[in-house]
């Protein structure tokens, strides 16, 4: 009993002999609209005992915490932890998080990560004064954007904050238009378009600024969008708009070449933070010709753009590093139809000419005078020639008329016919989906989708071999016709000589 009781006693002296440690759990809780990846990082920059005192909780008898830089005697930066700690407590705001950045550890004393605007929780935390960060990462691990710092003084009560850091979002979109319409009208915006080569082609960009704008001291952004080589930007007419008023002064545009002859455009801003505020859309608007150098077919001709903006708010306007959102893309589609020339037994035929109309508001007009310059439709093919290539249509109506008919052959009456496509209009990588060109009765041609190609024989007929007067048949008649006469005399004197007996 004696040594039972001994141990029994050296046990409690061994446990009196520790201070009581708490631990409690921090939560933090994403914007409500958020879809992004976080990874939200800890630091316990100093411990010590926190008490509540006039509802406030308060640090005392200081000590460096995991999340503090390694000391020297005890000391960082030259200051002990209770000096760190006074000298934070007289400053707030943006002086306070550089000062605090200097005493940070490479790592973390604690991660956690959510998705999907989940909240994240650290678990049993012990106490102290902690630095936390939030950051988002796209799929590709970059970072799109980071909260500003948040600190809490925390102890033995589960403790939840709210880190409203959404990410950017941008859209873009294209607007279509069929000019063979009765009264033609732009369509509303969407992700896919088709259009003839030469044609200006309007669009849209819509950034949706993330939240937690009123940490940045200033906020750079910029829009990044690559035209492929067969779209042309025209520089001077273009906006941006917040609302109904006009930013366009705050951006500068510059170029530089992309892959494959594409060209990046930068719309460029070094602070727009005065005109925005969390959820602020920003729009883009400017018009592209699609020209001479367009894809024909379901490859199309994709435009895409990017957001790059301020993703820390804890640079204090140094406004780097830069996050980025990934891509939007749009399309914008352009076709050809193809004649071949044959005979009555559909055999290839020289010495015809066509000429292709487009109906436009109204009029026939030749498919080959749309647009200005080098970018407008091409015709391949001629009298020499059995086929006939027209290249860079849009959807809508056409006359094909032969202007030149091969000898001995019947002249084609001209053929309306109808271009029809469809592709999609709302989605993230648009794809052409369906091409006819038909008169909607015995004219159908034959599509291939991928090529864009609408195919079709024309054929010329012999003119007929019809019976003529003159030549050998008269001759013939006129020597029967002279006998018959002849004959007819020698009879009359044979009957004048038998009288006169």
């Amino acid at each position: 009993m004696k040594k039972l009781f001994s141990i029994l006693l050296v046990a409690v002296m061994v446990l009196g002999s520790f201070s009581a440690v708490f631990a409690a759990d921090l939560t933090v809780n994403p914007a409500k609209d958020d879809t992004g990846t976080h990874t939200y990082s800890a630091w316990q920059i100093v411990t010590g005992d926190v008490v509540t005192k006039n509802g406030k909780d308060v640090l005392s008898n200081a000590k460096w915490g995991t999340g503090a830089k390694e000391q020297t005697e005890g000391k960082i930066n030259g200051k002990t932890a209770t000096e760190f700690a006074e000298e934070l407590a007289g400053k707030s705001g943006e002086e306070a998080t550089t000062y605090i950045q200097t005493f940070m550890s490479e790592t973390a004393s604690a991660t956690t990560t959510s998705t999907n605007g989940a909240s994240a929780t650290f678990s049993n935390l012990p106490a102290g004064y902690y630095f936390i960060s939030d950051v988002v990462t796209t799929a590709d691990g970059e970072v799109a954007s980071q909260t500003k710092f948040i600190t809490k003084l925390f102890k033995d009560a589960n403790l939840t904050v709210d880190a409203k850091a959404s990410v950017p979002k941008v859209e873009k979109q294209v607007q279509d238009i069929n000019d063979s319409d009765a009264t033609p009208a732009l369509t509303k915006l969407q992700d896919s378009a088709d259009y003839d080569i030469g044609d200006t082609v309007p669009y849209t960009v819509t950034a949706t600024i993330g939240s937690g704008i009123a940490n940045y001291k200033a906020y750079s952004f910029r829009f990044v969008d690559t035209m492929s080589k067969g779209l042309t930007l025209d520089e001077t007419n273009w906006d941006i708009k917040v609302g109904e008023k006009s930013i366009k002064s705050l951006f500068t545009l510059t170029s530089a070449a992309g892959a494959n002859g594409a060209t990046v455009w930068t719309w460029a801003a070094t602070d727009i933070k005065p005109e925005i505020a969390d959820g602020t859309k920003v729009v883009l608007t400017y018009k592209a010709t699609l020209n001479k150098d367009a894809v024909v077919g379901s490859a199309g001709n994709p435009n895409k753009v990017k957001l790059e903006f301020d993703n820390n708010p804890n640079n204090c306007g140094k406004g780097d590093p830069k996050g980025d959102t990934p891509e939007d893309t749009n399309i914008v589609f352009t076709y050809k139809t193809i004649f071949n020339k044959v005979d009555q037994d559909n055999k290839p035929l020289t010495g015809a000419d066509f000429k292709l109309e487009k109906k436009v508001n109204g009029e026939w007009v030749d498919v080959t005078t749309l647009g200005s310059g080098e970018n407008k439709p091409t015709k391949t093919g001629g009298t020499t020639g059995t086929k006939f290539e027209f290249s860079g249509l849009d959807d809508g109506d056409y006359r094909l008329t032969e202007t030149t008919t091969p000898d001995g052959y019947n002249t084609i009456a001209p053929i309306e016919f109808t271009i029809t496509a469809t592709h999609e209009i709302l989605s993230d990588n648009p794809t052409l989906t369906g091409l006819t060109g038909t008169d909607g009765a015995e004219f159908n041609m034959t599509a291939n989708v991928s090529a864009g190609s609408l195919t079709s024989d024309i054929q010329n007929k012999k003119g007929s071999t019809l019976p003529e007067t003159g030549g050998m048949g008269t001759t013939i008649l006129y020597g029967l016709g002279g006998l018959l006469v002849l004959g007819a005399g020698i009879l009359l004197v044979a009957r004048k000589r038998m009288n006169d007996r």
